[in-house]
């Protein structure tokens, strides 16, 4: 079987495979054995029965974390070579002619090992390839050489700049395409109808900072490919995953949904250096995107200015930049996807909306504005403490000492800044607008985060408070949205309420 093969059998649940030559490293010893392993509800099975049963170890038992797992390799089908992170989760013993243990374990990913040509860079490969040639008997040097020649070197091999020319290729199931800038020409020709040719358009290309991308349909899935320019100086893996899962970011989020790849490719001047494939079973998707194919197409018709490729470049920026407050709006937008796909319940989900624009509002003005105001923030705490000693002095006056130290203790928690003070500061610092839009949007949060003040008490299920809090959770939504747009720069059309199909400009 080779990798391909194995590709699609895997897309499908059922699929077993022979595993040969598997050895489990525990960190304490190594074992070994053989195998099978099962694709079953999106993630693998492998079952390993060791050649020894009198090294059986016990199963792990407590809380662990990735430090503690074990490291799995092995050989699918004498062909696929896979290794794997995890822990057993159940073991078992048979007894017969020979004494046999089972170590069970589950995950949903596996990393295939390269080999062959893939294992070296375009440099290695001409050296490689040149000295066969120059070993051979002086007959076969007329032979046609399979060097790779000038025009199929890397930019950075034919220059001797020392930059690294970068590629990642993966596939994203059941992910479609907003927009689109280009396509694909098919041609057939058949001895007697003779040629015949269709047309798709299929595909978005165009560059974001340092790199070239191109994105494909291909029927459900989508096939990104990421490119080094060339001239790009790269500080390592480490440092072209982050540009790439930034990138995959950018997508989510303007799609609506999880980039999360069925395989990736991760090639360094052609050498294969991360081969992975990751089944899930269920991805994420709100129906609360920021854009929509609708407003692809208009643009596209000239009804309106609307570039998605500076809207890839303004988005991959801010999450490439790997600041905290990126990191938390990666991190809040992946909720803001979950609490919005379609088996949540929707009072749920506009209770967690909720919760997320507010920690949005605590984030950005944590971050952005929070240190602008140390001067006030200062001046407020010596005000309260003033206060607060104030009346202990007259605490002797009072006539009842318990009430003062109830008033003391809510004193000395108070905050230089509310909810709706620091609300208002972020849209003034975003620079969203129009004002009274956005103080509507408060009331509406307030009104809707308490589950007590939303009617659940009441349990309220009428037509009317159906549709109220479905314009509620598409409002908060679309708030969420406009502002980590406006948070990472970007101007210009955003659907404001996907339910009530209303587009603004921000």
């Amino acid at each position: 079987m080779n990798k391909q093969e194995f590709l699609t059998a895997i897309r499908r649940d059922g699929g077993q495979f022979r595993a040969d030559k598997i050895v489990v490293a525990t960190g304490q010893e190594k074992l070994t054995g053989n195998g099978v392993v099962r694709v079953a509800n999106g993630v693998f099975r492998i079952e390993v029965i060791l050649d020894d049963a009198t090294k059986a170890p016990d199963l792990p038992a407590g809380i662990h974390g990735r430090s503690d797992f074990w490291t799995i390799n092995g050989v699918i089908d004498n062909g696929i070579h896979f290794c794997l992170s995890g822990l057993p989760h159940r073991s078992s013993k048979h007894w017969g002619a020979k004494e046999q243990v089972a170590l069970m374990f589950s995950t949903n990913r596996l990393e295939l090992e390269p080999s062959g040509f893939d294992r070296m860079t375009h440099q290695e490969i001409t050296e490689q390839l040149e000295n066969v040639r120059v070993n051979l008997p002086p007959e076969s040097q007329g032979v046609p050489s399979t060097e790779v020649t000038t025009e199929q070197m890397t930019p950075s091999a034919q220059t001797g700049d020392p930059s690294i020319e970068v590629c990642f290729e993966a596939v994203i199931p059941d992910f479609k395409l907003i927009a689109h800038n280009g396509g694909t020409d098919i041609i057939e020709k058949n001895d007697f109808l003779g040629e015949q040719s269709r047309s798709s358009r299929d595909t978005f290309f165009g560059e974001v900072q340092e790199w070239q991308f191109g994105l494909v349909q291909r029927e459900a899935d989508l096939h990104v490919h990421l490119r080094s320019k060339p001239g790009y100086h790269s500080q390592g893996e480490t440092q072209d995953e982050q540009r790439f899962q930034a990138f995959l970011n950018a997508l989510a989020f303007t799609h609506g949904q999880h980039a999360w790849p069925f395989s990736i490719e991760h090639r360094r001047d052609g050498k294969l250096v991360r081969d992975c494939v990751q089944l899930h079973k269920a991805v994420a998707r709100t129906p609360h995107a920021p854009f929509s194919e609708r407003l692809a197409f208009s643009a596209l018709a000239g009804q309106l200015s609307w570039n998605f490729q500076e809207v890839l470049q303004t988005i991959c920026a801010f999450f490439r930049s790997d600041s905290k407050l990126s990191r938390e709006t990666t991190h809040l937008l992946y909720l803001c996807r979950e609490a919005g796909s379609a088996n949540v319940p929707y009072r749920i989900t506009l209770l967690s909306l909720c919760n997320l624009l507010e920690s949005l509002i605590q984030a950005i003005y944590a971050e952005r504005i929070k240190p602008q105001k140390l001067v006030e923030t200062e001046a407020f705490e010596a005000a309260k403490q003033q206060v607060c000693d104030d009346l202990k002095q007259k605490s002797s006056q009072l006539a009842d000492p318990v009430a003062l130290q109830r008033i003391l203790a809510i004193l000395a928690n108070a905050e230089s800044t509310n909810a709706r003070m620091k609300f208002d500061s972020v849209v003034e610092h975003l620079g969203l607008k129009p004002e009274d839009d956005w103080r509507r949007l408060f009331k509406l949060w307030q009104d809707s985060r308490n589950p007590l003040s939303h009617r659940l008490a009441e349990n309220d299920e009428s037509e009317q408070s159906v549709k109220e809090d479905m314009a509620a959770e598409s409002n908060i939504a679309g708030a969420i949205n406009c502002m980590v747009l406006k948070l990472t720069g970007y101007s210009g059309y955003v659907q404001r309420s996907v339910f009530e199909d209303r587009y603004v400009v921000i």
